[in-house]
């Protein structure tokens, strides 16, 4: 692949869009870089483009280095961080709910004596 500025690859152009179809004013939103440091979106004027890869973007005014909204979406939906943090986010949730769900079955457990203890009457 080519190299483009500061030497990061470029990206190659691909979906619906071809160079020639595009009038300009492809924003760039936000993306994470290399190093996990998050920047928020930013539009790019008219004639020019987001170019750059999934971890570093800049506008420039060459359609064939066109990042398209599209490209930078697939970029934030399979990142490994991701992809990562939705799979320990599904994981506490299981924990949390299998420990719930053992404590009122299991007879060691405080809420499962709680719960099947008599009520007694208030003595008075």
């Amino acid at each position: 692949p080519r190299v483009g500025v500061a030497g990061w690859p470029e990206a190659p152009v691909t979906g619906d869009k071809g160079p020639s179809a595009v009038a300009g004013g492809e924003d760039c939103l936000w993306y994470v870089d290399r190093n996990g440091s998050w920047h928020p979106g930013f539009d790019c004027e008219f004639f020019t483009f987001c170019c750059g890869t999934c971890h570093q973007r800049y506008c420039c005014r060459d359609p064939l280095r066109l990042l398209t909204e599209r490209q930078q979406r697939h970029c934030l939906a399979f990142s490994p961080k991701t992809i990562a943090g939705i799979a320990s986010a599904v994981v506490l949730f299981i924990a949390i709910v299998t420990t719930i769900v053992c404590c009122f079955m299991c007879s060691c457990c405080y809420l499962y004596q709680r719960r099947r203890a008599p009520n007694t009457p208030l003595a008075g």
